[in-house]
């Protein structure tokens, strides 16, 4: 059976309803539903803790619901896999005074406004009468307030995440056997049986006594008249008050359990000498069965294994088509007593019930592997594969039990291994095994250097994947990032710490010869598994030594020193465009660690990828929105060890939005510009500093503007936030001074090489290109100048930096009469 979550507003009740009746042999719902009560919870919480796949069924409803709407981004925006499926919904027509259904759609722009403007209007109209409906609904109010206010400036993004990503109507959801719900769910073995019992013929019912009751009650149901009072549409105000003030809570009518859904009395006698689960006949058979296999593991765990099985054996007596009975009394068998062909004995007649009982198959590969039953194990583990692709901790294990024991299909390896390195709790070795086979029998070596980047970050201890990278680097030829993966694996593993691997990694000759990949040699057994790990071309080693042996060696030059940065952590806000991506461009130079903070995940891997070949950079990605204070408090908490001294802030993330006179501002715009560019700031400082202040060392660089020193027309809420930081910056740097604490910022005028300008205009390429008749700064100076603040002695604070072009004198005043004459030499 199959099991997903179904997430919708209360509104598409028997929608939800409909489709779980429809596919009920088959797949079960967890449902989560958000109404429209003030004080209901919202659904990106309701789903936080929920691991598995998700469909939401998306309505007119669900887009006009705060509790619906409300962080959405966090579900739809993040790596879970989610389905969102249009439905039709019941819409109001003013002019007809009549429902009607309607497509729920975003399909195209004037779709997503729709929704957009009505968030935005919602607000506006809430902002104005607030005083009235504060009065009227108090707390209640104020808390409904707060939820639209956040929708609305949160709507645009989540409405164009939802627009641009794979969904699908009712219709084709439900086309074909409900085709696209197995293939979303990776069953497509599932989807065969379903569609084969779907098209069964319907089980002849006619002999059931009463049966013909029943279509008489009906009939006569049908035929009492249907007088049902119209009832008036709720005008919008009615509905803004029945929102925020409290609802009644949910009547609910539990049913007495059926007596077919009790398990029945047994009257068989068991043995005497066998432990007799005592059978409740007021309990569901799922609640009787777990009791039992909770009695025998704790049995097992008290060292009493043998009551164990003969609990578990007399329970699969009592309910023999219970196969988790016989597959705990398998697994007991196994791990309790050394009978393995006893164990492999029950767990093939579990299969002969049940060939694709997922735990069974897995088992069974188990202990035919112990067997030395290599094929047999292969078979059962890619059967399950087939069934349960995703089955906990399967492809890590298939893929690494192929390339060790069938080497020759190490395409069929590599494809477990990269699957695995998307399961929800991946694990380093899958990323450190699907990077040897990139780099050795695939040939994909810069592949592979990704991959062993992203198992780093995984977990930065593993010393095997800094060895291999450094190799890989070196191979590549960027010697200074090989250095430094070298020395981290000598510092987590001192085996690696060879007289030839020094030789090789840290020396530079005086004299550059014909040999591509570093002299690596092992002199302990630690080392020697570590060459066999990485499967190193013996005649190229020989190659190597010979020709080393042919030619004296010279006297090796010192290594290079580290750069400025080496062993330095700097987080990064913004750091997926512009003058944060700069920034860690130059900072990875001069051997910084960096934290790279970002909403576009994948910008950030480019970059660290970038980084990794350049500079052999160790990086951090953080998925984030500084806007959202709690995930940036559980994030910077939650950061691993290796990573949780952060030596400097530089909280770059910032934006402008809209060139509106204040009379005409869009609120929206005026919100997301104060969360981002003074809330953020804040909630990034507050969860950073206090580890400063406790180890009195620290530094906080504030990338604020010109416009936080003057103003210019139309300009008035991005130059208010950027004032703030200005003020901001100087009273930190007050609060942090007896702590030792550095607090500066630096106020750029216009900038190319960033988003900004594109922003602001909302998208609109051309109304952005106010750089072409003169040179502005480019996020490269920004950049330099950061870098120039970050390495000065302790003993030196750069508290505020202005930088301007040179045909840029204020925010007003350019000399725009071409760039030319001032462009930089590379163009």
């Amino acid at each position: 059976m199959l099991t997903l979550a179904l997430a919708y507003s209360t509104a598409d009740q028997s929608t939800a309803h409909r489709i779980s009746g429809d596919v009920a042999s088959h797949v079960t719902f967890d449902h989560f539903i958000v109404s429209r009560a003030n004080e209901g919870p919202v659904l990106a919480d309701l789903l936080k803790d929920y691991d598995g796949r998700v469909i939401v069924l998306i309505s007119e409803d669900f887009l006009t619901n705060p509790n619906s709407m409300l962080r959405g981004h966090e579900l739809f925006g993040s790596n879970r896999e989610v389905l969102p499926v249009f439905v039709p919904s019941v819409v109001y027509d003013e002019l007809t005074d009549e429902r009607e259904v309607q497509q729920t759609s975003l399909r195209n722009q004037a779709e997503v406004m729709k929704y957009v403007n009505h968030w935005q209007d919602r607000y506006i109209d809430l902002r104005r009468d607030a005083e009235e409906l504060t009065t009227t609904g108090g707390e209640a109010f104020k808390l409904y307030l707060r939820k639209i206010r956040e929708t609305s400036v949160q709507a645009e993004e989540l409405l164009h995440l939802l627009k641009d990503s794979w969904s699908l109507t009712e219709a084709q959801f439900a086309t074909d056997h409900y085709h696209q719900l197995f293939i979303f769910a990776e069953r497509p073995l599932l989807w065969e049986e379903f569609r084969s019992f779907d098209d069964s013929a319907p089980l002849d019912l006619s002999g059931i006594p009463g049966l013909e009751m029943l279509g008489t009650a009906a009939k006569e149901e049908e035929a009492r008249p249907q007088e049902q009072e119209k009832m008036p549409e709720p005008t919008e105000e009615q509905e803004t008050v029945e929102e925020f003030l409290p609802s009644e809570p949910p009547q609910t009518d539990e049913d007495p359990m059926m007596e077919e859904d009790k398990i029945p009395t047994v009257d068989t006698p068991l043995t005497a000498d066998v432990t007799t689960p005592t059978i409740a006949t007021d309990i569901t058979p799922d609640e009787q069965v777990n009791t039992w296999i909770e009695r025998a593991w704790m049995m097992h765990d008290e060292g009493d294994a043998a009551s164990g099985l003969e609990l578990l054996n007399a329970g699969r007596d009592a309910l023999p088509d219970r196969l988790e009975l016989h597959y705990h009394y398998a697994l007991l068998l196994a791990t309790a007593t050394e009978d393995a062909v006893a164990a492999r004995r029950e767990v093939e007649a579990l299969l002969d019930k049940n060939p694709d009982h997922p735990d069974g198959l897995y088992l069974n590969g188990e202990l035919a592997l112990a067997a030395g039953e290599l094929q047999v194990a292969r078979d059962n583990w890619e059967a399950l594969s087939d069934a349960e692709p995703f089955y906990p901790g399967l492809n890590n294990r298939l893929g690494i039990f192929l390339a060790d024991h069938f080497p020759e299909d190490f395409l069929d390896a590599a494809a477990y291994l990269r699957r695995a390195t998307k399961d929800q709790d991946p694990q380093v070795e899958s990323f450190y095994r699907y990077a040897l086979l990139l780099a050795g029998p695939i040939g994909r070596r810069k592949k592979a250097i990704k991959v062993l980047r992203e198992g780093i970050l995984l977990d930065p201890t593993h010393a095997f994947s800094h060895y291999e990278l450094a190799v890989l680097l070196h191979e590549r030829g960027n010697l200074e990032g090989a250095r430094n993966a070298f020395r981290i694996a000598c510092s987590l593993n001192p085996a690696f710490n060879t007289r030839a691997n020094e030789r090789a990694f840290l020396e530079v000759p005086a004299e550059t010869t014909a040999v591509a990949a570093p002299n690596i040699a092992a002199a302990t057994p630690a080392e020697e598994e570590a060459l066999s790990a990485l499967k190193r071309n013996l005649a190229e080693l020989e190659n190597m030594i010979a020709a080393r042996d042919a030619v004296p060696e010279p006297e090796p030059a010192p290594a290079p020193p580290p750069g400025k940065g080496f062993g330095k952590t700097v987080m990064i806000s913004g750091a997926s465009a512009g003058i944060g991506r700069a920034t860690a461009r130059r900072l990875a130079a001069d051997d910084f660690r960096l934290i790279l903070i970002g909403r576009r995940v994948d910008r950030l891997e480019a970059l660290a990828d970038e980084l990794a070949v350049a500079y052999g950079t160790e990086t951090l990605l953080l998925e984030l929105d500084v806007r959202d204070q709690e995930k940036v408090a559980a994030s910077i908490a939650s950061l691993p060890a290796a990573w949780a001294k952060i030596d400097i802030l530089l909280n770059n993330a910032g934006k402008a939005k809209g060139v509106d006179p204040i009379h005409e501002g869009q609120i929206a715009h005026w919100e997301e510009m104060i969360d981002v560019n003074l809330k953020g700031l804040l909630y990034l400082t507050r969860a950073v500093s206090p580890a400063m202040v406790a180890r009195r060392d620290g530094m906080i660089i504030n990338v604020c503007s010109t416009a936080g020193k003057e103003v210019y027309p139309n300009g008035n809420v991005y130059c208010a936030t950027k004032h703030a930081v200005d003020a901001l910056t100087h009273a930190a740097r007050l609060d942090l001074v007896k702590y030792g604490i550095r607090v500066g910022q630096i106020c750029p005028a216009m900038v190319e090489e960033t988003e900004f300008s594109l922003v602001r205009y909302d998208g609109d390429a051309e109304r952005a290109k106010i750089y072409e008749d003169f040179q502005p700064l480019r996020s490269s100076d920004v950049a330099e100048a950061i870098h120039f603040m970050i390495t000065q002695p302790r003993h030196v604070n750069v508290l505020d930096l202005v930088l301007q072009g040179t045909q840029q004198a204020s925010s007003t005043v350019v000399d725009r009469s071409g760039r030319e004459r001032f462009a930089p030499e590379e163009e």
